[in-house]
């Protein structure tokens, strides 16, 4: 009985005991990191003896590293290696999204051990849900939902802040026994697909309007405009602000016809006086052709007269 021992244990001791190079599985194998940060991928490797571990991105089988030198142009590469020679660490420093991808810890034995690793660098974003610009009546309930749907699973917490101030609520948790008398302001932070941080002020009053900003540890924030109001309903609020923002559009549109008709009239009246300048012309021009013709008529007969009155052979003057 004595000689049947669990796995995990049985593995574990043959391993201590073993003479060859192996790798150690307790490590994370996919790692997940946000866009500008140094990224870690840590390969842990026993027995190493008088052996060395390469680093291999899958992508194009580029040899990024053999021992600690380092195979690359790129400066944001390097491998850290721990003192007991046990832990080879591939660091990649301000990791990009196409820095994602496979990546292979190798040992030269004969034939060739390799483990895979996946990093994933991605572009982690905090959302406020509903709008941008947010309107309440005074002595309501003020709910702000923050949500970072991606990025890496150490993401931290979040913070909250109005202005540039921050909010310091009592944190709840959803087995607390104070939740039967809450405190007017409150978060409440749960992972579930997603990291999820909900800002609740109860009884919002007039000093509870502000710009009130997501902030997580290791992700770009986000910000929402919350105004409390007193008296107006917000929906009235905005249907007010929608019908001023109508009949302003409608009174661009009215100036605007008014300039297009203005144009319209100078363009006629400028075309009516060409007309009529033209129009003298060309009857100035006939005019005066009407008064040289009779002059011409008159100086003809007259010479017609003349000639028939004069004998024939008769010199002028004789």
């Amino acid at each position: 009985v004595a000689n049947h021992l669990p796995a995990p244990q049985e593995n574990r001791i043959i391993k201590k005991f073993s003479p060859h190079p192996y790798f150690d599985f307790d490590v994370p194998r996919n790692i997940t990191t946000r866009v500008g940060q140094t990224a870690f991928i840590n390969c842990r490797v026993e027995q190493m003896g008088d052996k060395s571990v390469s680093w291999i991105r899958k992508r194009d089988l580029h040899i990024l590293s053999a021992g600690t030198a380092v195979y690359t142009s790129d400066e944001r590469f390097q491998v850290i290696r721990s003192d007991k020679a046990e832990n080879w660490t591939l660091q990649i420093k301000f990791a990009q999204q196409r820095d994602s991808g496979i990546y292979e810890c190798q040992v030269n034995t004969e034939p060739k051990m390799s483990m895979a690793f996946r990093l994933n660098v991605v572009e982690a974003k905090a959302i406020i849900l509903g709008p941008t610009d947010l309107y309440v009546k005074m002595g309501s309930v003020v709910t702000l939902t923050c949500v970072i749907s991606q990025g890496p699973h150490d993401l931290g917490t979040i913070y909250w802040y109005r202005g540039s101030n921050l909010v310091q609520p009592i944190e709840l948790h959803p087995n607390d026994p104070s939740l039967a008398y809450p405190h007017r302001i409150s978060v409440e932070l749960k992972w579930t697909e997603a990291l999820t941080s909900r800002l609740k002020i109860l009884d919002a009053k007039l000093s509870d309007s502000g710009n009130y900003t997501c902030l997580p540890t290791s992700a770009e924030g986000t910000s929402v405009m919350v105004h409390v109001i007193n008296g107006e309903h917000p929906a009235a609020m905005q249907r007010g602000c929608a019908t001023t923002a109508n009949r302003d559009q409608h009174r661009s549109v009215q100036v605007l016809l008014a300039l297009l008709m203005l144009l319209v009239l100078a363009f006629e009246r400028w075309h009516r006086t060409t007309a009529l300048d033209n129009r003298a012309h060309r009857g100035r021009t006939a005019g005066g052709s009407a008064s040289v013709r009779p002059t011409i008529d008159r100086t003809l007969s007259q010479a017609r007269v003349i000639t028939r009155a004069r004998p024939v052979g008769t010199l002028p003057g004789a």
